[in-house]
């Protein structure tokens, strides 16, 4: 591949990867422990999908399909043969200061309990926490982001307390996510196999975006939209409960998953025209 061709594909991955890392960063998920699963996906997916016929998915050929070394080629397939996905968790700088609060003594009263500190000061303070557990960042970045998510809160401005040490995603979020993962993930197979495919393999992949609508025009098409989407989705819903319904009785029949999605896009344009005076 071309230095042209691959930063073309670079700035086509940035596009998947910016909103999929928004939805990480929401979930204190970081980037070490992104990067484990990045690094099992390559190792499954090139001893999967890139096999040469009457040869053996030797741990070199990984190695070099990847570009990870081979011991970490062996490290990574023992985690795949356990079936669960393995993560090397590291606390962001916000949850390391939120642990250093509830096990450090300095900054726990007599019952163990987390104190409510005083926001600057030499000792005891939120400031030296942050310093102690935080590294370079600073007290007002990680206060705000604390008091953001819930897990503090200022009786006033120059105390701050620890109400909720442990944030957890409502289930209602994670099943969300669940959801937009198999979205996701079928649009992705549905692209990269016709990107594989002759033209007579293709799969149906279609979007349609018009750029310099007005609000007014863009409110009336989100409407209309979703009054047609639904109504396709509903179509399609009768016609395979009717097939499955047919294919249950058929013995020894392959059996596949099948489906259509439909989305709605809005994003800003970053343009607009001058009021008429």
């Amino acid at each position: 591949m071309s230095d042209t061709q691959k930063l073309t594909l670079a700035k086509s991955v940035l596009g998947i990867l910016r909103p999929m890392i928004r939805l990480l960063i929401r979930f204190e998920f970081t980037h070490l422990e992104l990067s484990e699963l990045v690094r099992q996906t390559y190792v499954e997916v090139a001893d999967s999908d890139f096999t040469i016929k009457g040869q053996e998915m030797t741990v070199s050929r990984v190695a070099v399909l990847t570009g990870l070394s081979r011991k970490e080629v062996v490290r990574l397939r023992q985690v795949l043969e356990e079936g669960l996905p393995s993560m090397k968790q590291a606390p962001n700088r916000a949850q390391r200061v939120v642990q250093g609060w509830l096990t450090d003594k300095e900054f726990l009263g007599k019952n163990k309990k987390p104190k409510i500190l005083s926001v600057k000061g030499d000792k005891g303070s939120f400031v030296t926490l942050v310093k102690r557990y935080s590294g370079d960042i600073t007290f007002g970045a990680i206060l705000e982001e604390l008091n953001r998510i819930g897990i503090t809160s200022q009786p006033d401005t120059h105390t701050v307390e620890l109400i909720n040490p442990a944030y957890i995603p409502h289930e209602s979020d994670l099943e969300q996510v669940r959801i937009l993962s198999i979205c996701v993930s079928d649009l992705f197979k549905t692209a990269v196999h016709n990107v594989d495919s002759e033209k007579e393999d293709k799969r149906f992949q279609r979007q349609v975006t018009y750029s310099e609508l007005d609000r007014t025009s863009v409110d009336e098409f989100r409407v209309y939209s979703t009054e047609k989407a639904v109504e396709l989705i509903n179509d399609l819903n009768k016609f395979l409960a009717k097939k499955r319904r047919k294919s249950s009785k058929k013995e020894h029949a392959e059996l596949l998953r099948v489906g259509m999605g439909a989305y709605y896009h809005e994003e800003g344009h970053g343009k607009s025209k001058p009021d008429d005076k």
